[in-house]
């Protein structure tokens, strides 16, 4: 019978009373003299810093084993450093050794071809001389070449070789038209006719 009974629900129709909320309450900073503001803000500071270093101290390992741990949990860390370290010396000095390695072909290119200078070699580079004159000094045969440069100076090329038909001719010199200026290295040369640098 008691089964019949109409069970008594959890949920009632009254308010259940409710605590009023209220504002937290106001940390009022205790008021200083004027001439203790400095002092109080340094001593915060000084706090401030004490706690980081005694934060920073209880984060230290403090024996060889933890050292040692922490070595082992940031080894890929240390190991990309270093080779990221290693890498970037690296391709520095092969960077360095490539332009050394290309002024020096650019060098020796050059001194080739100064070496080996003829007039068949200047026309080849430089096209056809302005000027063409040869005079035979008994056993030599001197011939002079005039090239003029855009917008530069009249440059005059000596060659010589001996009176003897198969010999080869030997570059003497290169200066301007009044003989003023004469051009003694390899870099003056090609400065005053860039052509000369040419791989004909």
């Amino acid at each position: 019978m008691e089964e019949m009974k109409p069970k008594e629900t959890a949920y009632s129709g009254e308010r259940a009373p409710v605590a009023p909320v209220s504002a937290p309450a106001e940390v009022i900073a205790p008021v200083l003299p004027a001439g203790n503001a400095g002092a109080s803000q340094q001593a915060a500071q000084t706090s401030g810093i004490a706690g980081l270093l005694e934060t920073a101290k209880s984060n230290l390992p403090t024996s060889l084993a933890g050292v040692s741990a922490f070595l082992k949990r940031t080894k890929r860390v240390w190991l990309m450093t270093a080779g990221i370290v290693i890498g970037a010396a690296a391709l520095m000095n092969l960077s360095a050794r490539a332009a050394e390695w290309v002024k020096n072909a650019r060098e020796r290119r050059q001194l080739h071809a100064m070496a080996t200078l003829t007039p068949d070699s200047l026309f080849a580079r430089c096209g056809a001389a302005a000027e063409d004159v040869s005079k035979e000094v008994y056993p030599v045969v001197m011939r002079t070449l005039t090239y003029q440069p855009r917008g530069g100076e009249k440059l005059v090329i000596s060659f010589s070789r001996t009176a003897e038909e198969k010999s080869d001719w030997v570059f003497l010199s290169m200066q301007n038209e009044n003989g003023a200026a004469i051009y003694e290295t390899t870099e003056a040369k090609i400065a005053a006719l860039p052509c000369l640098d040419s791989k004909k």
